[in-house]
């Protein structure tokens, strides 16, 4: 009995000493194996603490670009003079006038004249001749300052008869404040991309960033392009001036009057117009008879002279006797 306790103590024993052995061999292989892989996991450790704030760059820019893009304004922070320009109002405003005078070209120049007086120009010009080369129509496009535009329109409208006018306004002062807040916000967005790409080492790296900072410059352009056509559509307002001649008066409706009246008036039309057809006929024929007058004045004076110089001829031999009387007749009883 004694020796089978001895027997069994000593299998414990033997293996715990077997487990003691097994966890000092593993230890010194994780050991061993921490030494050699040392200089790799070392260079690898501080590559990742080197790049390990420009993942949290990307990481940080990406959600701060949804952000943006959800909401331009929230990536922005807000100016001193942000409020001012939110209480200034931009407006864009268009005009149209359209004028009537026998005079188109007298017309067209005093258009001129208030766009010079209102410190103006003139963007475009249509200019249409009649028949007899006279100006008949035209069309200009005017570029006048938005805080004169009220003055300049009811200037033009004063310049002839006036046949048509209209005005219309369109305020755009939240559209240029989100404009403004959305460039900020794509300005830092670029200044961003820009460090990230000073800082990437691969080719990898350096084709992702690139591709971020190509579209982000883009829309940065997009932005700044629009922000200056409503900068130049509020600065200065667009009036367009339409200038004709008088309607021409219809004579399809002369001929529907009847009457005495009707009647008298076109038969002194017709008269008229007898008369100004026989002033043209010999209009055209006069020439030619003052030259047949030049022609023929020398010709017949020569046949009248040649007539008066011919001889005349022999006369026949004049008779004295009287002719002979008949009886006179006996009276019956």
């Amino acid at each position: 009995m004694k020796q089978t306790r001895s027997r069994l103590t000593l299998a414990l024993a033997g293996a715990a000493a077997v487990v003691s052995l097994a966890a000092c061999a593993g230890s010194g292989g994780d050991s061993d194996s921490a030494d050699a892989d040392g200089s790799s996991g070392g260079r690898a450790a501080v590559a990742a603490t080197r790049d390990a704030p420009e993942a949290g760059d990307l990481g940080t820019l990406s959600k701060q670009e949804s952000a943006a893009d959800a909401d331009p304004a929230a990536g922005a922070p807000a100016s001193p003079g942000q409020q001012d320009e939110a209480t200034t109002p931009a407006v864009i405003s268009t005009g149209t006038v359209s004028l009537e005078d026998k005079d188109v070209a007298r017309t067209r120049l005093e258009v001129r004249k208030i766009v010079d007086r209102f410190r103006g120009s003139v963007s475009e010009q249509e200019t249409v001749t009649g028949d007899k080369g006279e100006v008949a129509s035209a069309r200009l496009v005017l570029r006048v300052p938005a805080a004169q535009f009220d003055e300049v329109v009811t200037a033009l409208e004063d310049v002839a008869t006036l046949t048509d006018s209209s005005t219309s306004s369109e305020d755009v002062t939240g559209e240029v404040v989100d404009v403004e807040a959305r460039i900020r916000a794509q300005r830092k967005s670029v200044e961003r991309i820009e460090t990230l790409l000073a800082r990437a080492e691969t080719i990898e790296q350096v084709v992702a960033v690139e591709t971020q900072l190509a579209r982000r410059q883009a829309d940065l352009d997009a932005l700044v392009s629009r922000q200056k056509w409503l900068a130049d559509q509020t600065g200065m307002s667009t009036v367009s001036v339409y200038i004709q001649q008088p309607a021409q008066k219809d004579d399809d409706g002369d001929d529907d009057k009847g009457g005495f009246l009707g009647g008298l008036e076109r038969g002194w039309d017709a008269f008229v117009d007898g008369l100004g057809g026989a002033a043209l006929v010999l209009g055209f024929a006069l020439p030619w008879l003052i030259v047949l007058a030049l022609l023929g004045a020398p010709l017949a004076w020569a046949l009248r002279r040649r007539a008066g110089r011919r001889p005349a001829g022999p006369t026949a031999p004049t008779d004295p006797t009287p002719p002979p009387t008949s009886p006179p007749a006996a009276a019956t009883p």
